[in-house]
């Protein structure tokens, strides 16, 4: 597994099991010795359940952590103060984002064994660089994550180098993972000849977008589809209706068995088994009516119904991951940068885990309150007893 990957692969018996003092116990301190006043366990205890409460910046942790000192003293009877947040700040940027590789390992390892069904690999800027006026594509720090839909869990995250971009993040990602077994989807730049080896390599499946960026792929895919469409009985498809959300959807799904096509239009992908085009129609309440058509290459078998489900599903990283990180954690605007800004999304998302795992009927911005409102639900969600 690479030293360069930090594991987010967290669920809530894993954490229970370990403690979250434990698991805080767990990460190694890299500073100096010398004037050190707080543990390394003393900080990230402290900032960990401070994100779970609603602060956003280091200044956010340091006045929730001096507001409720009586608690974190119960729960850390060592602490000596309040850090404050230059002291916050320091020490997350100083510490190797792949360190916390090894405190989440053996959640890891227990957890991969029962990931199944669609993990969906989508990139994001995490903040904007502070240094900068711009708000450019270079001056913003870009993690590329994987997420496994079925669980509702984030399986780990790559930085994308500021001198490249998402492609040569994504085969990092998914050497570090374990992903046999299941269906890997990449949406637009992901669709790559080197991408599609790599998560076969692992033993997953691919299912990947050609778009209008990769207009020569795109456009031999979807005519030969529609080649094969015209053929009566040369391809499979399926069709979906449903109603919500003020709102009609209709979605077709157009299966072809690339086999039974001329290879040569399609050299190198590895293990291709089907081409698939996906059409999504929207009516709203107003009369509105809009119409989506993507194109995929997929090692999965001709099963229109299997494909439309993935392609689906792929959209999960940015409904519960992603929305979730910028509305209800802000992570779009955080002005940290470098290993700070990795580490603290970390942070962010290993409380978006807890809270997720939490029962109660409520919105996600309501549990960060409810935690920061009261002791006691706090502790439930933790896993403190």
């Amino acid at each position: 597994m690479s030293n360069k990957i930090t594991i987010f692969a967290i669920k809530f018996s894993y954490i229970t099991k370990m403690g979250i003092l434990e698991f805080c116990n767990s990460v190694p301190d890299c500073r100096n010795e010398k004037n050190r006043l707080y543990t390394a366990s003393e900080l990230v205890f402290i900032t960990l359940v401070s994100v779970l409460c609603g602060s956003d910046t280091w200044g956010d942790v340091e006045l929730f952590c001096r507001s409720q000192f009586d608690y974190f003293k119960k729960r850390l009877p060592n602490l000596k103060g309040v850090p404050s947040h230059d002291t916050l700040n320091r020490f997350f940027s100083v510490l190797d984002t792949s360190w916390f590789e090894s405190a989440f390992r053996s959640w890891v390892a227990d957890l991969c064994d029962g990931i199944s069904g669609v993990v969906a690999i989508d990139g994001k800027a995490v903040c904007r660089n502070p240094e900068s006026k711009s708000n450019s594509v270079k001056n913003r720090l870009y993690m590329v994550s994987a997420w496994a839909s079925e669980n509702g869990i984030c399986l780990g995250q790559e930085k994308v180098d500021s001198k490249s971009n998402e492609i040569t993040a994504l085969p990092k990602l998914i050497e570090a993972l374990d992903l046999e077994g299941c269906i890997v989807t990449i949406d637009a730049i992901g669709c790559q000849k080197s991408i599609a080896k790599a998560i076969r390599k692992a033993g997953a499946d691919y299912l990947l977008c050609a778009k209008k960026n990769q207009k020569n792929l795109r456009n031999i895919v979807a005519a030969l589809v529609m080649e094969e469409h015209k053929k009566d009985g040369m391809c499979k498809w399926c069709e979906q209706e449903d109603e919500g959300h003020g709102r009609k959807e209709w979605r077709e799904c157009v299966c072809v068995d690339f086999e039974r096509l001329v290879p040569y239009f399609l050299e190198g992908w590895t293990d291709l088994r089907t081409l698939a085009r996906v059409t999504e129609k929207r009516r709203l309440t107003d009369g509105t009516v809009t119409e989506d058509t993507r194109y995929y290459i997929t090692s999965l078998p001709e099963d229109p119904k299997l494909i439309l489900k993935a392609s689906r599903r792929h959209w999960s990283v940015e409904n519960e991951l992603h929305w979730r990180m910028d509305v209800a954690f802000r992570e779009d605007y955080s002005r940290k940068k470098d290993n700070a800004a990795i580490n603290f999304s970390a942070i962010c998302k290993i409380a978006l885990m807890k809270l997720k795992e939490c029962k109660l009927k409520v919105g996600l911005a309501s549990k960060r309150k409810m935690c920061g409102w009261d002791e006691r639900t706090r502790d439930m969600v933790l896993g403190i007893a």
